[in-house]
C-alpha cells in the first residue's frame, strides 16, 4: 500500500513541473539558508570551548570608574588572586603580549628578520588551563625558566621548514636568544587567543631588567591578560563578589573603588564586544542573534510558503479525492496517500538543500571571511534540526488535504464548493506572517546597508588618502633624521612624519589627568599621543587655536627621574583637542598656556608624571573608527628628552601609492636599516579593516532578505493560486456579464495588497525599535528617517503586485465558458 502511495506521490509529483519545482526549491533554500546560518551561530559561539574544563575557565576583567570595561588587568593581579584566593582557584596565569623581530640563525633566512607581533609571555600554569596541542617537543621548563620558547607549526616551518626545530635557536630585538623547546599545533579557528610564540613570564621580566623572583606590584604594568580556573567546589560569582573587597587590601581604598575586577567566563568573550583592550576582535552577541533569527526565519517562511503551496495544489485534485471516495477508498488511505506525499516532496528538498549548502559554504567563506563548520555525519544537533525540519513541515503541509479535505463529503468535494472561512483566515494570516518577517528584513537590511556605507565614506576629519604607515623599529634619532630626509627626496612623496599612533585607529595610553583647580568629579583618564612637528597640517586638520609643535625640539620639556626608575617630565608643551578642551572648561584662546599633567599613581605613588603647557587647540578628528566616540586626547611632542614615542612613520604621498614608489621606499628602508622588514600598510585600508563585522552583517542581512522577500512571493503565488481556483466560477460569470480582465485582475490584487499593508503596519515599527537598539552601539550613526520606511514598504508593495498579478490575468483571461459550463 505505501508502495503504492509512494508511487502515485512521484507521478504527481512530475506531473506537476513547475509547481513542484517551487515548491522543492522554496523548502530547499529555506533549509540551506537555516543550516549554513546555525552552523556560523554555532560556530562562533564555541569559542575557546575546546579547552579542557572550559567551564571552569575565566578571564578576570574590569570596569572602570563604573563607565568602561576593560579586557586587561594589570601585573599585580594575578599574584594577589593566587596568594588571596588559593584554596579557590586552582590555576591563576597572565599572560602579556609583545612585539618583536626574530630571526633564526639556523633557519631557512638566517640573514633576515621578521616582525612578530603574536609573542606572548605567561606564568607557570598556561598549558594547565589551555588545551593547545603540543605535537612535538615538551613544556618542562619553558614557563618557569628564562629564554626557552614553543612556537607553532606555522611558525616552525616559516623559520625551519622541514628541519626539527627542538633546540634551534630564535634571536630577538636585542639579541635576546631563545631556545626552541616545543611545537604547537596552529591556532584553531574558534579561540579569542591569538599567538605564535609563549615564552615564560620570567623571560618578560628579564626583559625589563625586573627582578625575576619579585611579584609585579603595579596594577598598571605591564598590561595582562588574567586567567583562572576555578574550584570545582566554588562559586565563581561568590569569587568576583570577593575580588573588589581583597583589593583594597593591595590599593589605596579610594583608588580601589574605581576598578573593579570580576571573573568573565572564557567562553563568553568572543560573543561580547563591550571590552577595550581586547585581544582580538570579537564578535557582537547582538548581530549573533540577529543571524540566528534569520536563519529562523528563513525556514518558517519556507515551510509556511510549502503549506499554502500545498494547499493550493491539494484543492486543485478536489475532484481526485471526490470520485475515489465514491468509489470506495477510506479516509485513513486518502490521509497516507497525502501525508506520503507530503514526506515524499519533503525528502527531494532536503537533498538539495544539504547539496546547496555545501556549494555555498565554500563560496561564503571566501566572498565574505567568514569560518563556517559544517559536518552533518558528527553534528547531531545539525541531524535533529533536519529530521525535525523534514517530519514537521511534512505533517503540516500534509496535514490540510490529509485531514481536513478527505473528510469532506463527495457530494461538497465534486460540486467544489467553498471552503470554510476560519481556513481562508489561517491562510491569510500565514501571508500577513511572511511579509512582516520579509518586510521587517528588508527595513533592517536597508538601515545596516546604509550605516555601514555611512562609517566607510564619512570623513575622519583628516585626509588619510595616499597615506601608507611604516611600523618602526628600534631606528635611532639620526637613522630617523636620514630616513626622513631620503624618503621626502622621492619623487612622489610629499612628507614624512612620525607618530605613535596611527590617525583613526589607535587610541594612545590612557593614563589619569588632571590641572589646576579641577573639581574632583571631572577626574578621569585621557588619551595621550606623541606626534612630531607639522603633523596637524600634513593630516589636513586645522588648528583651532594656537600653534603645532616646533621642529627644532624646543618643545620637548625637560626629563628627571622618581625613585631612580620612573620617568618624570617637567615645562613639555602640548596639544589638545576640543574635547579635552570642553573637559577643561575654557575656550580655545584662554585655554593657551594652561597646565595640564598627565600620570599614573597607585597607592599614592606617582609611576610616571608629565606635566605640560598648552601651545595649541587641533578641531577633533576621529583618531579610531566611527563606533566610538571622540575621545578627550593630549599631545606630545613625539620625540622628547622622556622617551622616545616613535611607532609608526606616515609616509603621505602626492598621489595614488604605485607598485614603482612602494619598491623605492622599501629601498631606501634597507639602506638605512637593512636588518628590519619594510612593514607598511595602507592607511585607508587599515580603516576600512574596522568595519568587516558591519559588510558582513550588512551584506548577509540583504542576502537574506532578499532571500525571504522571493520565499514570501512564492507562498503569495500559492495563496493567489488557491484563491483564482476557489472564484474560478465567480470569475467567468463576471467576465461574461461584461467585466474587463482588468477590473478583475485589480479586484484579486487588492485583496492581497491588504494583506501586505497589514504586515507593513506590524514589521515597520518593529524594525525601527530594532534598529535603533542595533545603531545604539555606534557613536556616530545615520538617523532612521522616513525613507527606509517608504523604501521598505514600496519593494513589499511591488513585489506582492507583480506576483499576484502574474496568476490574475492568467485567471481573468480564462475562457468564462471553461468556467461554467457545468453550472
Amino acid at each position: 500500500m505505501w508502495k503504492n502511495y509512494l508511487k502515485i506521490a512521484w507521478r504527481n509529483l512530475v506531473r506537476q513541473k513547475s509547481f513542484s519545482l517551487i515548491n522543492v526549491l522554496g523548502l530547499s533554500i529555506g533549509l540551506a539558508s537555516c543550516l549554513i546560518l546555525l552552523a556560523y551561530v554555532k560556530q562562533e559561539r564555541s569559542y575557546d570551548s575546546f579547552h579542557p574544563d572550559s567551564e571552569r575557565v575565566y578571564r578576570v576583567v574590569q570596569e572602570v570608574q563604573s563607565k568602561n570595561n576593560w579586557a586587561w588587568s594589570g601585573g599585580a593581579v594575578a599574584p594577589m588572586l593566587r596568594k588571596e584566593f588559593s584554596e579557590k582557584l586552582d590555576e591563576v596565569v597572565s599572560v602579556t603580549q609583545i612585539s618583536t623581530y626574530l630571526f633564526a640563525p639556523e633557519g631557512l633566512a638566517p640573514d633576515e628578520s621578521f616582525r612578530e607581533d603574536r609573542f606572548i609571555f605567561s606564568d607557570a600554569g598556561f598549558d594547565q588551563i589551555f588545551g593547545f596541542e603540543l605535537i612535538k617537543g615538551s613544556w618542562d621548563g619553558v614557563l618557569e625558566n628564562t629564554y626557552q620558547v614553543v612556537i607553532t607549526e606555522e611558525k616552525a616551518k616559516q623559520y625551519f621548514g622541514d628541519q626539527d626545530p627542538i633546540g634551534k635557536t630564535l634571536i630577538s630585538t636585542g639579541d635576546f636568544t631563545f631556545e626552541v623547546k616545543g611545537v604547537l599545533k596552529d591556532m584553531p579557528g574558534n579561540t579569542h587567543m591569538a599567538f605564535d610564540f609563549v615564552s615564560g613570564m620570567n623571560t618578560f621580566k628579564s626583559f625589563n631588567d625586573f627582578p625575576v623572583t619579585a611579584d609585579f606590584g603595579s596594577f598598571w604594568w605591564p598590561q595582562t591578560y588574567t586567567y583562572v580556573k576555578v574550584n570545582s567546589n566554588q562559586n565563581p560569582d561568590e569569587i568576583s563578589a570577593d575580588i573588589p573587597v581583597v583589593n583594597t587590601k593591595y590599593r589605596n581604598a579610594d583608588e580601589a573603588k574605581f576598578y573593579v575586577h570580576y571573573l568573565q567566563p572564557i567562553t563568553a568573550i568572543h560573543t561580547n564586544a563591550k571590552y577595550e583592550g581586547e585581544w582580538t576582535p570579537p564578535m557582537s552577541g547582538q548581530t549573533l542573534w540577529i543571524f540566528l533569527s534569520i536563519g529562523v526565519f528563513v525556514l518558517v517562511l519556507a515551510c509556511i510558503n510549502f503549506i499554502n503551496l500545498a494547499t493550493a495544489r491539494a484543492i486543485k485534485r478536489m475532484k481526485e479525492i471526490g470520485i475515489r471516495k465514491v468509489n470506495g477508498a477510506q479516509r485513513g488511505q486518502l490521509i497516507g496517500q497525502f501525508l506520503s506525499e507530503s514526506f515524499l516532496i519533503n525528502a527531494v528538498a532536503l537533498v538539495i538543500g544539504l547539496i546547496l549548502v555545501y556549494l555555498l559554504v565554500p563560496i561564503i567563506e571566501s566572498s565574505l571571511g567568514l569560518s563556517i563548520s559544517i559536518n552533518i555525519a558528527r553534528d547531531t544537533d545539525m541531524q535533529l534540526l533536519i529530521v525535525g525540519v523534514w517530519f514537521g513541515s511534512s505533517a503540516l503541509a500534509g496535514i490540510f488535504p490529509a485531514f481536513y479535505l478527505s473528510g469532506l463529503r463527495p457530494e461538497m468535494i465534486l460540486k467544489q464548493s467553498m471552503l470554510s472561512g476560519s481556513k481562508a483566515f489561517l491562510r491569510k494570516s500565514f501571508v500577513v506572517f511572511q511579509f512582516v518577517l520579509s518586510s521587517l528584513l528588508v527595513f533592517c537590511a536597508s538601515v545596516a546597508f546604509f550605516q555601514h556605507q555611512f562609517m566607510t565614506n564619512a570623513s575622519m576629519g583628516f585626509d588619510s588618502s595616499g597615506l601608507v604607515s611604516v611600523k618602526m623599529g628600534n631606528l635611532a634619532k639620526e637613522q630617523r633624521d636620514v630616513l626622513k630626509q631620503e624618503m621626502e627626496k622621492l619623487p612622489g612623496v610629499n612628507s614624512v612624519i612620525f607618530t605613535s599612533d596611527r590617525p583613526g585607529i589607535d587610541t594612545g595610553w590612557n593614563p589619569s589627568a588632571d590641572y589646576p583647580g579641577m573639581k574632583e568629579s571631572d577626574r578621569r583618564s585621557i588619551n595621550v599621543q606623541y606626534v612630531d612637528a607639522g603633523y596637524f597640517e600634513k593630516l589636513g586638520v586645522p588648528m583651532v587655536s594656537g600653534r603645532e609643535f616646533n621642529p627644532d625640539g624646543s618643545d620637548k620639556g625637560v626629563k628627571s627621574m622618581m625613585r631612580e626608575r620612573f620617568v618624570q617630565l617637567d615645562n613639555a608643551a602640548v596639544i589638545i583637542n576640543e574635547a579635552a578642551l570642553a573637559w577643561l572648561g575654557k575656550d580655545a584662546e584662554t585655554a593657551l598656556g594652561s597646565d595640564v599633567r598627565v600620570y599614573t599613581e597607585e597607592n599614592g605613588e606617582l609611576f610616571s608624571n608629565y606635566k605640560g603647557y598648552i601651545v595649541g587647540v587641533v578641531k577633533d578628528y576621529h583618531t579610531r573608527d566611527l563606533r566610538f566616540s571622540i575621545s578627550p586626547t593630549v599631545y606630545f611632542p613625539v620625540i622628547n628628552s622622556a622617551f622616545d614615542g616613535t611607532n609608526y612613520a606616515l609616509i603621505k604621498a602626492e598621489n595614488e601609492v604605485s607598485s614603482t614608489l612602494l619598491s623605492s621606499m622599501q629601498s631606501i628602508w634597507k639602506k638605512v636599516y637593512a636588518g628590519l622588514p619594510f612593514d607598511y600598510k595602507f592607511l585607508d585600508e587599515d580603516i576600512a579593516i574596522q568595519y568587516d563585522q558591519q559588510a558582513k552583517t550588512s551584506t548577509l542581512l540583504g542576502s537574506f532578505a532578499f532571500l525571504t522577500l522571493l520565499i514570501s512571493c512564492l507562498g503569495l503565488l500559492g495563496l493567489s493560486i488557491f484563491t483564482a481556483e476557489s472564484k474560478r466560477k465567480e470569475i467567468g460569470i463576471r467576465r461574461v456579464l461584461g467585466a474587463s480582465a482588468m477590473a478583475i485582475v485589480n479586484k484579486l490584487t487588492f485583496e492581497f495588497l491588504i494583506l501586505v499593508g497589514i504586515s507593513l503596519l506590524i514589521a515597520l515599527p518593529v524594525g525601527y525599535y530594532l534598529m535603533q537598539e542595533w545603531l545604539a552601539q555606534f557613536a556616530f550613526k545615520i538617523p532612521v528617517s522616513a525613507g527606509f520606511f517608504l523604501v521598505s514598504a514600496a519593494i513589499s508593495i511591488i513585489l506582492a503586485y507583480a506576483t499576484v498579478s502574474i496568476q490574475s490575468l492568467k485567471t481573468a483571461y480564462a475562457n468564462p465558458v471553461e468556467s461554467i459550463k457545468n453550472e
